[in-house]
């Protein structure tokens, strides 16, 4: 009977623990975004250090939106902070067929916007080859982010 008590404590506790929707490195700081249960976090600076945690779900304080297009898709989280926003994205493109039988190379950026009443404050840009959006369920019960800020926007 002790072993089943045991086993469903630790059960319960990894049940609750938070899974990793977004990580990358952005110099010697950490960018990431984890879900525990209906709440996504977002976490900013040295690993294990955070010096900006925000959390919302889908009853307010992040927003989500993703547009496809021929060949890629841009996505954004959009965590509200009173005047602060902080828009994490994701621009993914194809490789391009170009003349001369030459093909563009697969494109994948991702970072943080950082915004002040609506004007861009600073750019993160995660290293090369870390940060990888890809779409969670939770993300279709979140409000959609009808600015949908990419780089090219803001």
């Amino acid at each position: 009977m002790t072993i089943s008590l045991i086993l469903s404590a630790i059960m319960a506790a990894s049940a609750a623990a938070p899974q990793t929707v977004f990580t990358c490195r952005a110099g010697g700081k950490r960018v990431a975004v984890t879900l525990r249960e209906d709440r996504l976090t977002y976490n900013f600076g040295p690993p294990g250090r955070p010096e900006i945690s925000l959390t919302g779900g889908p009853q307010g304080g992040v927003f989500y939106h993703r547009t496809m297009y021929n060949r890629g898709e841009d996505q954004t989280l959009r965590f509200v902070s009173g005047q602060w926003n902080y828009v994490l994205f994701n621009r993914w493109q194809a490789p391009q067929p170009l003349s001369n039988d030459r093909v563009s190379p697969e494109y994948n950026a991702s970072g943080v916007l950082v915004m002040k009443d609506g004007k861009l404050v600073r750019r993160i840009n995660c290293n090369k080859g870390s940060g990888n959006l890809t779409e969670w369920p939770i993300f279709k019960l979140l409000k959609q982010d009808e600015e949908n800020l990419t780089p090219d926007d803001a």
